[in-house]
């Protein structure tokens, strides 16, 4: 959606980018390594986005740091629906990770909503890795360091959920989405008295 608004990939993926890290300096290499882009083009969009006034720069030990101009008069604006998009975008890619067989359990949280969980997706059951490898990809375009997920065959999970293991406890007990959950309704309700467990969508 987005690079039809802004007519392309590289310069949505640089707004995409600046708006999630406003606060940090990056120089074009790691720009362009980070968010899998040509050297040349990235260089290019940088410049017209500093041109624009999106950016600023600053030279460093001989190196070109780019960062967010949030003074800009529409920085907001643009944040703004750069959030909306990547909102949407998640949740359509969670509506197709929930539809492939032999998922159990999937949750997004750590970094995906700033809890300090020890990961940033938990995927329960017997499930066919790289068809969420791919889906994971997208989700972490414009984060700093890859996502974190963990797979979990469902009898590993149930026991960490009977022996109340530290990595579950701080999932349930923090922020999280719960994308699909179709192992808590066969717990017994005591072991979740204590999560405060919020579902944005239940598969029946």
């Amino acid at each position: 959606m987005l690079e039809q608004i802004f007519s392309s990939v590289a310069r949505t993926k640089i707004l995409k980018f600046f708006c999630v890290h406003a606060q940090k300096k990056f120089f074009v290499r790691e720009i362009s390594r980070t968010l899998d882009l040509q050297l040349n083009s990235t260089r290019r969009e940088l410049e017209n986005l500093e041109k624009f006034g999106f950016l600023l720069s600053q030279t460093e030990t001989g190196k070109k740091f780019y960062f967010a101009n949030q003074n800009f008069s529409l920085f907001a604006e643009i944040k703004n629906l750069i959030f909306k998009s990547l909102a949407l975008e998640e949740m359509n890619i969670a509506g197709r990770m929930s539809k492939l067989p032999g998922l159990k359990l999937l949750i997004f949280t750590g970094v995906l909503t700033e809890s300090p969980a020890g990961t940033d997706v938990l995927i329960v059951g017997k499930v066919n890795k790289t068809k969420f490898h791919n889906h994971l990809k997208k989700i972490a375009e414009g984060l700093p360091d890859e996502l974190r997920y963990t797979f979990l065959p469902l009898a590993d999970y149930l026991y960490r959920l009977e022996i109340t293991d530290k990595f579950v406890y701080d999932i349930w007990a923090n922020e999280k989405v719960v994308v699909v959950d179709k192992i808590s309704k066969d717990v017994s309700q005591a072991k979740f008295e204590d999560f405060n467990v919020k579902h944005f969508r239940s598969d029946k």
